[in-house]
C-alpha cells in the first residue's frame, strides 16, 4: 500500500504526524524554559513528543482495545517515580510538570480515536500554563477574594441555574422565558464582568478619556455623573474641552456595547433594519467625538492626567460580579418584558412605547433587549421594535445631558453635552425615518 494514502485524515500515519507536532509544541516551549534557567527536567523537546506518540499509537490495536490504559499506567508509573526524584533528590515541588505529561499522554489518545480538534484545543491550554506560568502567577497575585467571589457567583449562575430553568412560557401571554431570561442576564453581567477588569487594569492610566472608555464598558451613566461631578473642580474652565471629550466617549462606547449586543440577539432577518439605529447614531457620537477629542489635546497634556479626575470618573465598583444587581437587572428586565407585551396587547403600540420611556431612565440594555426577546418570539412588529429601539436610545442619550446639567453646575459644559446629545438622538432619528 503506498504510504501517501495514510496521510488520509483518517489514516494512522496522518495521526502520527498530528500527534507529533502537538508533543513538540509543547516539549519546545517546555525545553527553552529548561536551558534559559539551566534547571533540568525530565520531559522536554524529545519526551514530549514521544509521550503523546506513545498515546496515540496505543490506540492503533483493536485486537487489543485495553492497550491505551496499560500504557497510560506505565506513564503512571514513569511520573511516580519523576515526582519521587524531584521532590526528594532535586527539591522541586509541585505537579505541573507531572501532570502536563499525563494530559498529553492523553492528548495523544485523542489524536489516535479521532477527537483532533479537542485535542488541540487542549494543547493550547497546557502550552498557555506552561509558556505563561510567571504572568499566571502574577496575575493571581492581583484578584482580591471579592473578585474571586463575584467570579464564583457567575460561574454558579451560569453552569448550575441556568440548566435546570424551565425552557417554555410560565406566563399567560407566553413572554417569559425563564431560561431565556436568564441567559440575557448571564449574557449582560458577563460583558460587565469583562468591563470591570478592562478598566482594573487598563483603567489607572493617567488619562481621562481612556477612562472614559473603560469605565463605559461598566457603565455610561456612572462615567459620565462622574465626569460632571469632577468638573465643578474645574473653576476656571480650563478642563471643559476635556470633560465634554470624555462624556463624548462614554456615549461612544455605549453605542458600540449596545450594537454589539442587539446583533448576538437580534434574529438574522431583521439584522440589519434594527442595528442600523444605534450603528447610525455610534458614527455622528464618534464624529462629535473626535471633534472634542481635538479640541482637547492641549488639556490632555496639562491636567488631562490629573489623577483626582480619575479617582471621580471611575465606577466604584468592588466586584466584577454581585448577585443583587444581577437579580435587580432581571426583575427590571422581567418588568419591561412584561410591559412592551402586555403595553402592546391591551394599549397597542403606545404602551411598549410608554414602558421603554420610562425604563431607559434607568438602564438601555433592560429596554432593548426587552423587545428583542419579544421580537425573537415572534410577538411584535417589527416596525414597532425600530420604535421602541429607537426610544430606548435616544432617552438614555439624552438623559446624560441632563445629569450633566444637573451635577456638574457649569452652564457652557451643559450646553456643550446637550448639542452632544442632541446630534447623536437626530441622527438615531434620521436612521429611523429613512432605514
Amino acid at each position: 500500500m503506498n504510504w501517501l494514502t495514510q496521510l488520509d485524515p483518517s489514516g494512522q500515519v496522518y495521526l502520527i504526524i498530528i500527534a507529533i507536532a502537538l508533543g513538540a509544541f509543547v516539549g519546545l516551549r517546555r525545553e527553552i524554559e529548561m536551558q534559559e534557567k539551566g534547571i533540568p527536567g525530565f520531559v522536554g523537546f524529545r519526551t514530549m513528543p514521544l509521550v503523546v506518540l506513545l498515546g496515540c499509537v496505543s490506540t492503533f490495536f483493536p485486537l487489543f482495545p485495553w492497550m491505551p490504559l496499560v500504557t497510560l499506567s506505565a506513564v503512571i508509573g514513569f511520573l511516580i517515580i519523576a515526582y519521587y526524584n524531584g521532590v526528594f533528590q532535586l527539591q522541586f515541588l509541585g505537579l505541573t510538570s507531572e501532570l502536563s505529561t499525563l494530559l498529553m499522554f492523553m492528548v495523544g489518545v485523542m489524536v489516535g480515536y479521532g477527537f483532533i480538534p479537542q485535542a488541540i484545543v487542549i494543547t493550547v491550554f497546557i502550552a498557555i500554563f506552561s509558556g505563561f506560568k510567571h504572568q499566571l502567577h502574577n496575575f493571581a497575585g492581583t484578584i482580591s477574594p471579592a473578585e474571586w467571589s463575584g467570579a464564583l457567583q457567575l460561574l454558579i449562575i451560569s453552569a448550575i441555574v441556568l440548566p435546570i430553568l424551565p425552557r417554555t412560557a410560565i406566563d399567560p401571554w407566553g413572554a417569559l422565558v425563564p431560561y431565556n431570561i436568564w441567559l440575557v442576564v448571564i449574557f449582560i453581567s458577563a460583558i460587565g464582568f469583562s468591563g470591570y477588569f478592562l478598566n482594573k487594569y487598563f483603567g489607572q492610566k493617567k488619562s481621562i478619556l481612556l477612562t472614559s472608555v473603560l469605565g463605559s464598558f461598566v457603565s455610561s451613566t456612572v462615567v459620565t455623573t462622574g465626569l460632571a461631578i469632577a468638573s465643578r473642580k474645574d473653576t476656571d474652565d480650563s478642563s471643559h474641552d476635556l470633560f465634554a471629550s470624555g462624556i463624548s466617549i462614554a456615549i461612544i462606547t455605549m453605542l458600540a456595547r449596545v450594537t454589539f449586543v442587539m446583533i448576538a440577539l437580534t434574529p438574522t432577518e431583521h439584522l440589519v433594519q434594527v442595528v442600523s439605529i444605534p450603528a447610525g447614531m455610534f458614527v455622528a457620537a464618534c464624529l462629535v467625538g473626535a471633534y472634542w477629542y481635538w479640541k482637547s489635546r492641549d488639556e490632555l497634556q496639562s491636567v488631562g492626567s490629573s489623577q483626582s479626575i480619575e479617582q471621580v470618573s471611575e465606577p466604584k465598583i468592588s466586584s466584577p460580579f454581585e448577585i443583587i444587581p444581577a437579580l435587580q437587572f432581571a426583575a427590571l428586565f422581567i418588568v419591561v418584558l412584561l410591559g412592551v407585551q402586555l403595553g402592546q396587547q391591551y394599549f397597542g403600540s403606545y404602551g411598549a412605547i410608554i414602558t421603554t420611556f420610562f425604563s431607559a431612565f434607568a438602564d438601555v440594555d433592560a429596554a432593548i433587549v426587552s423587545v428583542l426577546e419579544v421580537l425573537k418570539n415572534g410577538n411584535i412588529e417589527i416596525g414597532l421594535v425600530t420604535t421602541v429601539v429607537t426610544v430606548a436610545l435616544v432617552v438614555n442619550t439624552m438623559v446624560k445631558a441632563l445629569y450633566v446639567w444637573l451635577l456638574s453646575r457649569k452652564k457652557r459644559l451643559s450646553l456643550n453635552i446637550l448639542a452632544v446629545t442632541s446630534f447623536v438622538s437626530l441622527a438615531g432619528i434620521a436612521t429611523y425615518l429613512f432605514v
